[in-house]
């Protein structure tokens, strides 16, 4: 394991922000993330860039960055895992899924049985929660991917 990298809960593999490779093309900033290779023992691999975690994701088409935060909530998306078949990540905390590829909604707060009860529970008591629980769904935020030197670089657009 290199020096700036660390195993995080999960099997996670962490890296600091600092000492990264970054070049600026067409107002995309691309920034030099993970050998190729370290990808075929862990796929998805959580990363920081500036003040984004990404969650890059390898699977049998190549690679794919989303925002590691739910549009929901903004909970950690990595906890729920993917499901490359279908190339969605899923957020655990209000049964969510979202195209890894895309960014596009594929379902959204689908609570069943007791999630579902309680989530209707809370908004009776609670405006905020309510509020919460009756959000329009927002497509997950997507960034670019490249190979480079048998390197994953991610480009984030600065006009976005």
């Amino acid at each position: 394991m290199k020096q700036n990298q660390k195993t995080g809960s999960f099997g996670w593999v962490l890296r600091n922000s600092y000492k990264k490779e970054v070049l600026m093309k067409e107002n995309i900033e691309w920034t030099k993330l993970s050998n190729v290779k370290s990808f075929d023992e862990k796929p998805e691999q959580l990363v920081k860039v500036k003040r984004d975690d990404i969650l890059v994701v390898k699977d049998k088409d190549g690679f794919y960055a989303i925002n590691n935060r739910c549009p929901h909530l903004g909970l950690a998306l990595n906890l729920g895992g993917c499901d490359k078949e279908n190339k969605t990540v899923h957020c655990k905390f209000h049964s969510s899924d979202f195209s890894y590829e895309t960014g596009d909604v594929k379902s959204w707060l689908n609570l069943k049985g007791f999630e579902k009860f309680m989530s209707w529970l809370f908004s009776k008591f609670d405006a905020d929660a309510k509020k919460m629980m009756e959000m329009d769904p927002k497509p997950l935020e997507t960034f670019k991917t490249k190979i480079e030197d048998d390197y994953v670089w991610v480009g984030i657009d600065q006009n976005a």
